[in-house]
């Protein structure tokens, strides 16, 4: 799926009793560490706020237990600084940070699909990321050659970087399956 506002264009069709879990990677803005586990509650941006189904987040609670109940909001680019961040997190009073989450929210309920939204934390708060708000463009392709560029220029920031990545991949892989038992 494409990231940004193009991911609501990716969506396939679902059928009318359909229930949709977005899976995803997000940055923290505030507490949470690289590979906590997150159910978000509703997603918000300069324009819009979605409550996300309550049942649903309480089904997921069961077998995501050590996950917290977060706000997210939506951003149109990736968020690099410690202070950016710390901006997001008081104007939205937001915990999370990604760059789909209410376009999605948009396309779902706009389809009548009953969604919830469950992400793990990549990036945390307490330090800057190499350089790379700009490394997805407006057709939502990550632009590899950005970020290698960002990298070079902040190897030891890139370093850390991919190892909270990785883990929070190898969170998220653990993660799909236990919701791969869910019934809802």
């Amino acid at each position: 799926m494409p990231a940004g506002s193009a991911a609501a264009s990716g969506l396939p069709e679902f059928a009318d009793d359909e229930t949709v879990i977005v899976l995803g990677l997000c940055g923290a803005l505030r507490r949470l560490k690289a590979g906590d586990v997150v159910i978000y509650a509703r997603a918000v941006d300069g324009s819009r706020l979605f409550e996300h189904d309550p049942l649903l987040i309480d089904a997921l609670r069961t077998v995501l237990p050590n996950a917290a109940i977060v706000t997210a909001c939506t951003t149109d680019r990736v968020v690099t600084r410690v202070t950016a961040r710390t901006v997001l997190a008081e104007r939205f009073d937001a915990d999370v940070v990604d760059m789909e989450s209410t376009y999605l929210a948009a396309a779902l309920a706009a389809r009548g699909v009953r969604f919830a939204m469950v992400r793990v934390i990549s990036d945390d708060a307490s330090r800057d990321l190499p350089a790379i708000g700009d490394a997805v463009d407006a057709g939502g392709r990550v632009q590899l050659l950005r970020i290698a560029l960002a990298f070079a220029r902040a190897p030891v920031a890139a370093f850390a970087f991919v190892r909270d990545v990785r883990r929070a991949l190898a969170v998220l892989t653990a993660m799909a399956r236990a919701i791969g038992s869910l019934s809802v």
